[in-house]
Order: structure tokens, then C-alpha cells, then sequence
């Protein structure tokens, strides 16, 4: 996949232009990227994650008027600031898809940063930078408790759904079990960083196999959706939610934490039991 696909053209211009007007302002001492475009895992449709170093003494101009010094490389369509940090995300005409993140100059080294990508700005700025990849253990047995146990936790609801004849809203629920729990959980045996990547680009960071597992898996509720085949909504849905339960405990193992020791048994009967017909 080139860079002639028209969403990378006209990133790369938006980028470009970027570059050459925040440079050039005294107020951004330097700019860098932050994300896919740094770390090597971006394609022709990666957006933009753009850090603008700001000088203590322009911050509240800067801050106040964000939106205004955005609208200088082109129109924003629509923008929200991104809670917790100093950014705003930005669908800019084009369309563009663009976060700007504002760092106080006196802050670059409050925090680490996974990869960096320097566009300007003076070497020594650059060396205050914690740069690595590795999130810690205990960032990653937070991420992987709340997201695995909190799926566990709602185990009964696909049974609740279908009783309520809720088939659209059961077909949802079973692909984003697939997305966002079996494609993490995969993910992690080779990258501490799979729950804190985006999710819309973790399948692709799998192994052929593993990525066509998942899509099997998808194709197989989707067909027994559009059947209308109850049984075999049951079984895949069973068959995924054994996945996540082998994947949960293997992980759960290899982290020093304790998986539920009666979900497994105790949620498949349920669900032979009980599944609606």
C-alpha cells in the first residue's frame, strides 16, 4: 500500500504544511510525532499524532487560543479536546484525521514515550525525552485485569440479548469480543503494549495464523446470525468464549495473577442450559 492513496497524500501535505508554519513560530521550539508514524507501524492510513513543544512564557496564549493556531495549516471540521492531557483531536478538511498535543517546555521529561519521530527542533530538547517501550508490569496487570475481568463479569448478557430478540446488538457484542478482547489477549504472548495500542490496528500487528483464527471466528457469527441458527450462534459463541478463557488464564499465569477458578465451568453450562431457541 503506497503513499499515492489519496488519504496519505493529503496527510503528508497537512504534515508538511505543519511543519513549515510551526517551525518557523518562536512559540514551538520544536515538534515531533508520537504513535504509528513514529513507531513503524503505520500505513497509508495511520493519522497524525503531532506534539508541539511550547515555550513557558507562550503557554496560556497558546493554550487559550488552540483551535486558532490548529486553523493555521487548515480548516478544522470538528475538534474535541482529548480528556487527561493538553491535546485536541481534529478531523481537519480534507478530510485529515489530526491529534496536536501541547507540552509545556519545562515538562518533556515528566513522562515516557514509547517512540518519538523529531520534525524540528534543537537536539538537546530531544535528549530530555525518557523514550522505551516496556509500560511496566503493573500498567499491564491493571489493563489486563479490568479488561479480561470485566468481560467475565457480563458473561451472561448474550443469553439476556438473544431472550430479548436483540439479534443486531448480539452480533455487535460477539465481534467486539473477538476485537477487543481475543485480538489483545493474542497479542500480549509477543507485545506488552497489546491493550494500550489502538484497537483499530491491533488484528494487524498478529501473525497470519492468529489473524485468521480471529477473522474465522467473526465469519462464523456472522453466518450464524444471518441464518437465523440459534445452535450455532450458541456453539461459536461458546467456542469464543473459551478462547478468551484460555487466553485469560495463560496470561493471567504469566503476570502473577489469579484467574477466576469457576467462570469457565459454571458459564458453559449456562449457556448449554439456557441458551434461548
Amino acid at each position: 500500500m503506497g503513499d499515492e492513496v489519496p488519504f496519505a497524500v493529503r496527510r503528508g501535505e497537512l504534515l508538511g504544511r505543519a511543519v513549515a508554519i510551526f517551525s518557523a513560530d518562536a512559540r514551538f521550539p520544536a515538534g515531533w510525532l508520537e504513535g504509528s508514524l513514529a513507531d513503524g507501524s503505520a500505513d497509508s492510513y495511520s493519522d497524525i499524532d503531532l506534539h508541539l513543544c511550547v515555550v513557558e512564557s507562550a503557554w496560556d496564549e497558546v493554550w487559550n487560543g488552540r483551535l486558532s493556531v490548529i486553523e493555521q495549516i487548515a480548516p478544522i471540521l470538528a475538534s474535541l479536546d482529548i480528556i487527561g492531557v493538553f491535546g485536541v483531536g481534529c478531523l481537519m478538511a480534507g478530510p485529515v484525521k489530526l491529534d496536536v498535543f501541547f507540552e509545556r517546555e519545562g515538562g518533556l521529561a515528566s513522562r515516557p514515550r514509547i517512540a518519538v519521530k523529531r520534525l524540528w527542533g534543537a537536539p538537546e530538547i530531544f535528549e530530555r525525552f525518557k523514550i522505551g517501550d516496556d509500560l511496566g508490569d503493573t500498567v499491564i496487570k491493571y489493563a489486563l485485569e479490568s479488561n479480561v475481568l470485566g468481560i467475565l463479569q457480563g458473561a451472561t448478557w448474550p443469553v439476556r440479548i438473544l431472550a430479548r430478540g436483540q439479534i443486531e446488538t448480539f452480533l455487535f457484542g460477539e465481534i467486539l469480543l473477538v476485537e477487543t478482547v481475543i485480538v489483545p489477549l493474542m497479542l500480549l504472548e509477543t507485545d506488552r503494549r497489546a491493550f494500550h495500542r489502538n484497537m483499530f490496528t491491533r488484528a494487524k500487528l498478529l501473525p497470519p495464523a492468529q489473524r485468521a483464527e480471529c477473522a474465522r471466528l467473526v465469519d462464523r457469527i456472522v453466518t450464524a446470525v444471518r441464518n437465523g441458527d440459534r445452535i450455532a450462534m450458541r456453539d461459536v459463541h461458546i467456542e469464543i468464549s473459551r478462547k478468551i478463557f484460555h487466553l485469560g488464564r495463560t496470561a493471567f499465569e504469566r503476570y502473577g495473577l489469579e484467574f477466576p477458578p469457576r467462570v469457565e465451568n459454571e458459564v458453559i453450562d449456562f449457556y448449554q442450559r439456557e441458551w434461548p431457541s
